[in-house]
């Protein structure tokens, strides 16, 4: 029997259809809800089974909370090897105001040469160069030893509940590696940020506004936090250095909810304030924690009788990977061999669902997609078509080139 060489993958890589998977995927708003039971990601995940069955993929669906599901499919090689997941979400974010778009945000319209629309660079676009790339191995009967599986999850945008549950359904037992497929700019990111969300609900007691000694004000106690949280940000970042890839450790109150603007002479009997720190791997999370409560409580104690309740909404350890390590080195290699050009090792500024994956083994994790960074979450988000077809010949050579550097050891 004739085995297939990996560049017979490359001349089964369907374009056309990529793009077109791009844009149907595009024009399904699966804008994360958190009013929705479904969280309305269930119509994307559903074309994505739907595609995979067209293509003979076996795949397991498992809905991590009710009509959200999970979709992950295992391609094997022809001998026994590592696992090698390439991972990407079906939810994204509010398009926000249509009508200050140029182009409807889910018509996915193709304008000079760019995929425009919600999620054509926060992840569609790189969703489906993924899926294509998965495909042209499938139909090239590539030779290569080990398992590529393909996680398709849900909740990237929210507290990563479809991450969570590729964990605790074991899905990443035996696993070597893992690349996802969100945009970093042409960046091979080996490093990502840490993110710990609090929620500071700060109680007191109510009364008139001109009255105030019959009060203990939240918001007074509110003040107070923040200022504390500012210097101990600022303790914290001198204690450091500034990491290579990912910058400084930074700790930001990003909400404060008080009282009612209808009823701006009563006093409020409580008020929350949500903080979002990012941290590198430079930082223990237990202790930054620690350290956050006590300046807390340092601070309420100043306004007395207010009290603090300090609850944890989440917390994802910062994440770095070996730079010489197989699957950074493949991607480099076949980012090499698209682009003409060396790689450049980068950080992610934010967190993907490959926190939870490193969190839970440490295993080796690199960010990697088409797209403009930058592009994500903005008003007129667009993604070249020519950089979604070259991530899908790409992530061809990357799987293929990580499978063969593994089985040379």
């Amino acid at each position: 029997m004739t085995i297939a060489p990996a560049s017979v993958a490359q001349e089964l890589l369907d374009e056309a259809g990529l793009i077109r998977t791009a844009q149907a995927l595009i024009r399904i708003p699966s804008v994360i809800d958190h009013s929705r039971p479904d969280g309305n990601e269930l119509a994307a995940a559903e074309f994505v089974a739907a595609l995979l069955d067209r293509w003979g993929i076996e795949y397991v669906r498992r809905d991590v909370a009710p009509g959200r599901p999970n979709i992950v499919a295992d391609l094997p090689g022809r001998r026994p090897g590592p696992i090698l997941v390439l991972e990407g979400h079906t939810d994204v974010v509010t398009a926000g105001d249509p009508a200050a778009w140029t182009y409807d945000p889910f018509s996915a319209e193709i304008v000079d040469g760019h995929l425009y629309g919600r999620g054509s660079v926060d992840m569609k676009g790189g969703l489906a160069a993924m899926l294509h790339a998965a495909r042209a191995i499938q139909l090239a009967g590539c030779d290569f030893a080990g398992t590529l599986r393909l996680a398709v999850l849900a909740d990237e945008e929210g507290l990563m509940l479809g991450a969570k549950a590729f964990v605790a359904d074991g899905w990443l037992e035996g696993v070597n590696a893992a690349i996802t497929c969100e945009p970093e700019s042409d960046a091979i990111c080996i490093a990502q940020k840490g993110a710990i969300r609090l929620r500071v609900r700060l109680v007191g007691r109510m009364a008139h506004g001109c009255m105030p000694a019959e009060a203990i004000n939240p918001v007074t106690a509110l003040g107070e936090v923040i200022v504390a949280l500012r210097r101990l940000e600022q303790e914290i970042q001198s204690e450091h250095n500034t990491h290579p890839l990912l910058g400084r450790f930074h700790l930001t109150p990003t909400v404060a909810l008080a009282g009612a603007r209808e009823q701006g002479n009563v006093i409020p009997g409580a008020a929350d304030l949500f903080i979002d720190i990012r941290t590198t791997p430079q930082h223990d999370h237990t202790a930054i924690h620690t350290r956050v409560r006590d300046a807390i409580a340092s601070a309420v104690a100043t306004v007395p009788g207010a009290q603090a309740v300090v609850e944890t909404l989440d917390d994802r350890p910062g994440t770095e990977t070996d730079p010489e390590d197989p699957a950074v080195q493949a991607v480099l290699s076949a980012h090499r061999r698209a682009t003409g050009a060396p790689g450049i090792l980068g950080g992610v500024p934010g967190t993907t669902d490959l926190t939870i994956f490193w969190a839970a083994t440490r295993l080796p994790v690199v960010a990697y997609g088409p797209g403009t960074v930058t592009l994500a979450h903005q008003v007129d988000e667009h993604v070249a078509v020519a950089d979604l077809i070259r991530y899908g010949r790409t992530y061809i050579d990357a799987v293929l080139e990580y499978f063969a550097m593994r089985e040379r050891e």
